[in-house]
């Protein structure tokens, strides 16, 4: 496959991007290719800019140079709300899911960029609001909490799991 082709079947393409804190260079003329389909890990010492990287994807941190394009659309630009209702979505080292709550509400509550829905129509339980959140927790259910294998827990509060569980409920909620 050319390059050319791989460019056209990336899910997330990086151009030459390069990332400065005044007089530290995080990130220098870095481009990637990640493919649909595909598993890739980003590895290195501490201070490589792998935290960076991820920041300046999901838009935390706007890059000085170069060009980011997931689905083959530029989103260099684009603000971290219209990323994640494309689908782009991350976890960060630090946990931050909600103790109190179950296994199932805290994934729900990652969900709500996916539903069409406005307030009105889902405060009013207009029934297409309804049957979207019904279709949604459905996905959820069989789709994401299966493949995580988190099914035996979903109704646990998240404060009693172990810490690799509490990761693999933080991935369900990106997801």
């Amino acid at each position: 496959m050319g390059l050319l082709e791989m460019e056209k079947n990336s899910l997330l393409s990086i151009d030459d991007i390069s990332l400065r804190f005044g007089g530290l260079q995080a990130i220098e003329n870095l481009s990637l290719s990640v493919q649909k389909g595909t598993i890739t890990a980003i590895i290195g010492p501490n201070g490589a800019g792998k935290t960076s990287l991820f920041n300046v994807i999901s838009g935390f941190y706007k890059p000085q140079s170069g060009s980011i394009k997931f689905n083959n659309q530029e989103i260099s630009t684009s603000n971290t709300h219209l990323r994640a209702s494309m689908g782009l979505a991350r976890t960060f080292q630090n946990i931050s899911l909600f103790p109190g709550m179950t296994v199932l509400d805290n994934i729900k509550l990652g969900a709500h960029s996916k539903l069409n829905a406005g307030l009105f129509s889902s405060g009013l339980f207009f029934k297409s609001a309804k049957d979207e959140e019904l279709n949604l927790r459905k996905f959820i259910e069989e789709e994401i909490i299966e493949f995580l294998e988190i099914d035996h827990i979903r109704k646990l509060p998240v404060a009693i799991l172990s810490y690799g569980l509490q990761k693999r409920v933080e991935l369900a909620r990106a997801l």
